[in-house]
């Protein structure tokens, strides 16, 4: 090549040339916020960089190492340097309520960055705590508008699907639950544990738009006594107490919150698996929420911006074994996917559809926790 170059420059320069405009346009080549900048993007890079590239955000990446590893990710995307300040997040209703007085007392909260879910960011908004944003799409195209909470003050940035966690070392593969009646089946007996808030059960109600399986609700009431009376459920846990799991404590979960905390468990060899049950699981999100009267609005507006990138996806697959289902490359699309082929289609319920919804989820949690805790 160097030698065809040196014989005819005028003519390696076109070809480069060509090659470099080729290059530019193969297919994903301008899928992040690192290429093809919008001017809208570029105008937020300036005024996050004027602040001196922080921003205070919570329970996104809970390990430091993965925090670390945003902030270069960012460094490079942007051209800048950026430092993330973590908040530690308490109880996140707990949490939110705090940011709801901070707010109505004229004061900076605690976070510019709040990560809650389809019960939290409701009250924040309801609360007139949250920014109102109307560009996401015109800051990085590739948001679509299914991501994008009313109002615009938050953005979906994970996919949860609630199921069941269970021991693979104590459940042989046909005793792995598919329906709700299978935790009827003797092997049960004295080997399950549900969680205080009765997890996933209350939402198991929910259609996608919004109304509520009244006679469901009726049947899952119906199925927990049972199963406590029966002795199937012998203990109380919480999403987080996978470890008890693991352990051999109990045998099974019924149910988890999400599948990315037992991710994370079978990462480090924990003998734990999730299956989704075509009556119960329903896919929910975690959103970021960018809260009024932030110490640095336009870094935190930013970072909201970098976890919808391919890069920030990633990261979040790398340190919290989950990402968002609206984009094709990412796991949990091809999980929804592959649920979808098996009957086991999860409901979306997005904000909308669990406002809708929240009176009769809150009337039955009530019910389902009286008899699980009740008769622990």
């Amino acid at each position: 090549v160097m030698k065809f170059c040196a014989r005819s420059s005028r003519l390696c320069f076109l070809v480069a040339a060509a090659l470099g405009f080729l290059q530019l346009s193969l297919p994903g080549r301008h899928s992040n916020a690192g290429e093809a900048r919008t001017p809208e993007l570029q105008q937020l890079i300036e005024a996050a960089k004027a602040e001196g590239g922080r921003f205070i955000a919570d329970a996104v990446i809970d390990d430091a190492r993965g925090r670390k590893e945003a902030e270069i990710a960012m460094e490079k995307l942007f051209g800048f340097k950026v430092t993330w300040e973590a908040v530690d997040l308490m109880n996140q209703n707990q949490f939110a309520s705090r940011l709801l007085k901070e707010i109505q007392a004229g004061r900076q909260p605690s976070t510019d960055v709040f990560n809650g879910t389809q019960s939290t960011i409701p009250r924040l908004m309801q609360g007139n705590a949250l920014e109102s944003v109307d560009h996401w799409q015109a800051l990085l195209p590739r948001i679509p508008k299914e991501a994008i909470v009313s109002g615009g003050g938050a953005l979906a940035e994970r996919t949860r699907i609630g199921g069941f966690a269970y021991n693979t070392n104590m459940v042989p593969a046909n005793k792995v639950p598919r329906k709700m009646d299978d935790f009827v089946d003797p092997f049960w007996k004295g080997k399950l544990a549900s969680t205080t808030y009765a997890a996933v059960w209350d939402r198991a109600g929910v259609r996608q738009d919004g109304t509520y399986d009244a006679e469901k609700a009726q049947r899952i009431a119906d199925l927990l006594t049972r199963l406590v009376k029966e002795k199937h459920i012998v203990g109380i846990l919480r999403c987080g107490d996978e470890s008890r799991i693991s352990s051999g404590e109990f045998g099974g979960l019924a149910l988890l919150c999400s599948q990315d905390t037992v991710d994370l468990a079978r990462r480090k060899g924990a003998p734990i698996q999730m299956a989704f049950l075509e009556e119960t699981s329903n896919l929910t999100h975690s959103y970021l929420g960018l809260m009024k009267r932030a110490k640095y609005p336009n870094m935190a507006k930013l970072f909201m911006v970098f976890i919808q990138t391919i890069e920030g996806q990633a990261l979040l697959r790398k340190w919290e074994a989950t990402d968002t289902s609206f984009y094709p490359e990412n796991d949990m699309y091809k999980l929804v996917q592959s649920l979808k082929k098996k009957n086991v289609d999860p409901p979306y319920i997005d904000i909308p559809a669990y406002l809708k919804a929240r009176d009769e989820v809150e009337k039955w949690k009530d019910v389902y926790q009286r008899i699980l805790i009740g008769q622990k």
